[in-house]
Parts: C-alpha cells; structure tokens; sequence
C-alpha cells in the first residue's frame, strides 16, 4: 500500500550512500522515507510502476520554499519544493507478495509503488517496469527485506 505518511527506514551500507537534491514534481506528494522516481523533466515524484520513469531512490529529507526542513510536501510549479534522495545503500522495505521467495535473492526487483517492490511479473508489462534494486536479504516472514538501491543484480525476480 502507497505511504499516507512519513516512513522511517532501517538503512545499513551507508559508506556507499550518496544523496542529491532535487525539485519535485508539480502536485507530487512525497514523505520522508518514500521510495522516489525521476519523471522525464527530473523531478522527483512518489515511486510507481509507470512508463517513464527512472529510480531515484528514498527520499531522506524535504524542503519548503524557504529551505526550511518539513515533512511530507507537495512540489510547486516553480520547483522551490525540494527533496533530498539517498541511494547506494541499503533499506528495509515491504515486500509484495509475488516477491516473497527466497530464490530471489541478489535479483533485481521493481517499484510496486512509493513504499513496495516487487517481481517482474506483479511489476507489469515492460514499458511500466522500474528497475529500484536488488534484494539482499529477506526476513523469516519473508513480508521486508533489504533493497540495495541502483544496484542491480545479473538477473530479475521471477
């Protein structure tokens, strides 16, 4: 399920965390811990499964016009409306259904929305499938597990 509210992620590997900020994207919605998307202008809107769009990451920080630290924000058509996005590292996240085995760990996964992944068939056709990372570990209940942000393994979740 989309997040309503801020989520705050477990991270680990935070020597390779690299962030950026960016705008973001005109009547987006984004929260602190959302995983993010790149729209074809480069601002950061709230992950999905929908042609297009590029991984960016989770978001870590957001900012107002005045630059001032907030919450949860909805990005203006002047792009003063910032977020910054973390990736190269590890975070804890939920998984879908279609995801939870085991045999797919190391495998690339794909954006299910702004607070899942997924495998490539739950992920949908090819024009809709975004790439986020690779799974690193799953949990017994096998419902999280951790996501190697832009690092993408040798094959897909199947």
């Amino acid at each position: 399920m989309a997040l309503s509210a801020d989520a705050i992620r477990k991270e680990r590997g935070l020597n390779n965390k690299r962030t950026e900020t960016f705008a973001i994207k005109t009547s987006a919605t984004l929260y602190i811990g959302s995983l993010a998307a790149f729209t074809a202008l480069n601002r950061l809107q709230a992950a999905a499964a929908a042609a297009s769009l590029r991984p960016a990451g989770v978001i870590t920080e957001i900012f107002n016009e005045s630059g001032a630290n907030i919450t949860a924000a909805t990005g203006n058509a002047g792009g003063t409306v910032k977020a910054k996005v973390a990736w190269g590292h590890e975070v804890f996240v939920a998984l879908r259904t279609a995801a939870r085995t085991f045999v797919n760990l190391g495998k690339n996964v794909f954006i299910s929305d702004d607070d899942n992944v997924t495998d490539t068939t739950a992920a949908g056709t090819a024009a809709l499938r975004v790439k986020i990372g690779s799974i690193t570990e799953i949990n017994s209940g096998k419902t999280n597990g951790w996501l190697a942000l832009r690092v993408y393994g040798d094959a897909d979740a199947v």
